[in-house]
């Protein structure tokens, strides 16, 4: 099988790939297991070997007597991975009886156990630790800054395990920077009958390279087994940088510029960030207060300009109308149906109506008519008119701003799907619609679920989004079962079912004859 990428090396993205070949959407090209996996900096206590969060009590591994482990009848089985090696087992037995090593301490210090483990690798698998050091790490821009001296608890813990001899500080220091600006998160086990879990971090060495953009080329999984596999989201010409959105991509600009300036410490100049309008959507823009039609937008220079009447505006006075709204939604109760749609009625004298406070409001709100419909015996025709509503409302920017293969689309489009077929159950039942009108409906639900169904199959089987997909497939065949039921219903009254399009077509023919 031909290589599907390349590595190329440049000023400005430092190493990054390149499509080999001709890549078509969907197309695999490439899958990773994790270089090292461990919980974050902040994490509570979690299995030393498993990860599972380690709520009220743990045991300490039989043979090292240091490793706090999941009590009981252990780990659950089985595991992909044994996080807590031999080797690892091994060095902490030598340091329980030459250093005194014991499991508080191990407790105390869990924070710093992804560190430690990739610092482990320069022993147990130095080809890897040879690359992983090649890593972009930023070092000079985080000396001597707050973030320096939050890993500096990390650096005495590592000095105090003295596994090194003469460890360097810098060196340590330069590990943490590299799990931070390369690392990925990744869904821990959860625990069962609870389902809480930790967000990991895992370092993938070759999914590392892929150098950003705000408007991405390529689709991300990780999958229980912690196997990365990534997927081109649309069609890559050889020869094209292969990129990968390390941001929010329903953030405006300057939300998305802070994360990359603080997390991965670059200023992203890509086609969306240096356009006002972010690519027509107009996402972090504002109605201009002065005109009410026209919609303000931030230039280059940082001051705001209005599309319509022109006039200009100071930032201090767009950024206050805009935490304004920010600070609103925060303090609102964000699964009470009344109150999102006040926030949203309010905030939309202010905001465009494509702002991603206001897509927020509506994911939220979406979810919560979601619920609500799943619940209730006999939802409402308005609370399904709704939920349509805003689906259709959220799908062209998240096709905009997210082009391909989206599992935010792709959940969204099974949304609106579902509840377009219960709404239009609910019509036929109730006489409001004919047979053909029931036909319609379904057929046009089922465009949006086979479209959900082609994102979702590479999702990992063992994900969220797999289990969705194999819900969706069933979804698809119930869905095929009941047109075809309409579609004898239509045949058994002795008519012929004529699609809305073709309708629509026969009757313009009519009028112009």
């Amino acid at each position: 099988m031909s290589a599907r990428y390349e590595v190329r090396r440049s000023d400005k993205l430092g190493r990054y790939l390149i499509a080999a070949k001709d890549l078509k959407a969907g197309e695999k090209i490439l899958s990773d297991e994790p270089f090292v996996l461990g919980p974050n900096s902040d994490t509570s206590l979690v299995c030393h070997n498993c990860y599972l969060p380690l709520i009220s009590k743990f045991i300490v591994c039989k043979n090292c007597a240091v490793a706090p482990l999941c009590p009981g009848d252990g780990c659950p089985q089985p595991l992909a991975y044994n996080w807590h090696t031999n080797t690892e087992c091994e060095f902490f037995r030598t340091l329980k009886l030459t250093k005194g090593l014991n499991p508080m301490i191990m407790v105390q210090n869990v924070g710093s156990l992804l560190i430690f483990r990739a610092m482990l690798k320069k022993k147990t698998d130095p080809q890897a630790w040879e690359e992983f050091m090649e890593l972009e790490t930023h070092m000079e821009k985080r000396k001597n800054t707050s973030i320096w001296q939050y890993y500096q608890n990390t650096v005495q813990f590592i000095e105090s395990l003295d596994f090194f001899e003469g460890v360097d500080v810098n060196l340590v220091q330069k590990v943490c920077a590299a799990v931070d600006v390369n690392s990925f998160d990744v869904r821990g086990p959860q625990i069962p009958a609870i389902g809480c879990s930790e967000i990991l971090r895992g370092v993938y060495l070759k999914a590392s390279l892929l150098a950003h953009d705000c408007i991405g080329n390529t689709h991300m999984a990780i999958n229980d087994n912690n196997l990365l596999v990534c997927h081109a989201s649309i069609n890559i010409k050889k020869g094209d940088v292969i990129y990968f959105n390390y941001s929010d991509p329903l953030k405006g600009t300057t939300l998305r510029q802070q994360h990359l300036l603080v997390g991965k410490y670059f200023k992203c100049t890509c086609l969306r960030c240096t356009d006002s309008t972010e690519l027509g959507t107009y996402i972090s823009s504002i109605i201009c207060p002065e005109c009410k039609i026209g919609l303000v937008s931030m230039g280059e220079n940082g001051d705001w300009k209005c599309n319509n009447c022109k006039k200009d505006y100071a930032q201090s006075y767009i950024g206050k109308k805009i935490q304004s709204c920010s600070d609103k939604f925060d303090v609102i109760n964000k699964k009470d149906e009344k109150e999102l749609e006040e926030y949203i009625r309010n905030v939309s004298l202010l905001l465009a109506p494509n702002h991603y406070l206001l897509l927020e409001a509506k994911q939220r709100l979406a979810g919560v008519l979601r619920d609500l419909i799943n619940r209730e015996p006999h939802p409402t025709k308005k609370v399904m008119r709704r939920k349509i509503q805003l689906c259709n409302e959220l799908l062209p920017i998240i096709e905009k701003l997210v082009p391909g293969i989206s599992r935010t689309k792709a959940i969204t489009m099974y949304e609106l799907h579902a509840t377009m077929v219960q709404l239009a159950k609910k019509k036929f039942d109730g006489r409001e619609i004919t047979g053909s009108g029931y036909m319609d409906e379904l057929l046009n639900a089922e465009v949006f679920l086979k479209r959900a169904l082609e994102m979702l199959f590479i999702e990992p089987g063992n994900s969220p989004e797999g289990e969705l997909c194999a819900k969706a497939l069933e979804e698809y065949r119930a869905l095929k079962a009941t047109i075809n039921s309409v579609l004898d219903g239509i045949h058994a009254e002795g008519k012929t079912y004529v699609n809305a399009a073709d309708r629509e077509e026969h009757s313009q023919a009519q009028a112009v004859a």
